[in-house]
Parts: C-alpha cells; sequence; structure tokens
C-alpha cells in the first residue's frame, strides 16, 4: 500500500526514472512528424489509425504523444514545430515495417522521421519524396525518455 503511495506523490522527475528504467529501447519506437500539426489534429489523422493497424497485426500501441512548440505566430496564436507518438512494440522490425507503409498512406509530410534503437546504436527511418531512408545514425534523443 505504501509503495502505491510513493509512486503517486513521486516528483516528475522521479517518474521519468522510473519509467526509463523500465522501458526497453528495443521495443521502443519514437514517430517525429515535423509541422505545425495541433494535438487533436494528430490524434485524428496519425495515432487513432496508427493505433488501429498496429492492434490489428499485434504489433504493440500508441503509448504516448506530444508537440514541440515553436515560436508562436505573429497574432499569439501557438506553433508546433513537430509533434511526436510513443510507440510501444513487440518486434520492432515488423512494427517499423507497419508504421512506414502506413505513415505513407497517412500522407506523412516528407521529413518524419521513425527513432528506434538497435543493438545500442540510435537510428532513424527518414520519410523523403515518398520513400523511406532506413537505418540512418541520429542524435536527437526522445524529449522524455533520452532514448
Amino acid at each position: 500500500m505504501f509503495g502505491l503511495f510513493r509512486k503517486l506523490l513521486a516528483s516528475k522527475s522521479e517518474k521519468v526514472a522510473n519509467v526509463t528504467a523500465d522501458l526497453d529501447p528495443q521495443l521502443f519506437v519514437y514517430v517525429k512528424i515535423p509541422g505545425d500539426i495541433q494535438p487533436l489534429a494528430r490524434g485524428e489523422r496519425f495515432e487513432d489509425p496508427l493505433q488501429v493497424a498496429l492492434e490489428a497485426e499485434q504489433l504493440g500501441n500508441i503509448s504516448g504523444g506530444g508537440s514541440q512548440l515553436d515560436d508562436p505566430y505573429p497574432d499569439g496564436r501557438p506553433r508546433v514545430e513537430f509533434c511526436g507518438l510513443d510507440v510501444d512494440v513487440v518486434d520492432q522490425d515488423r512494427a517499423r515495417a507497419l508504421l512506414m507503409r502506413e505513415l505513407i498512406k497517412l500522407e506523412a509530410p516528407d521529413g518524419t522521421e521513425l527513432h528506434y534503437t538497435k543493438q545500442g546504436a540510435a537510428l532513424l527511418d527518414r520519410l523523403v519524396n515518398g520513400s523511406w531512408n532506413e537505418g540512418l545514425a541520429r542524435t536527437f534523443m526522445h524529449p522524455g525518455f533520452g532514448v
């Protein structure tokens, strides 16, 4: 019972540390989508259909998402630089293949990236002109988990 209270009252940094400790980078893919895609649009356009596709193939699920804000528009409205989706997978290679196919069907913008770790190497696949460049080295790390 006290363990539950400690979890509920833990600071944000403690919670992130616990999630990171439990996270297997080999079974995690971060989808980074450039452009001003607001949160509700992100959900309707990408999260929901990708979740359906992942479930249908029993390859994983969308476990989170967020937006990186850019400088606001001149009228003060918020502007999104990129949005991201956290995907927990059971088979990284098959899940990446599915995500690549589905993101093309969903008309993801050029520059969309899949970030993943394979045998300790930080890699990405990037969508350019409707096709994927795979296995590129990356330096960008997940904004919350650092993988």
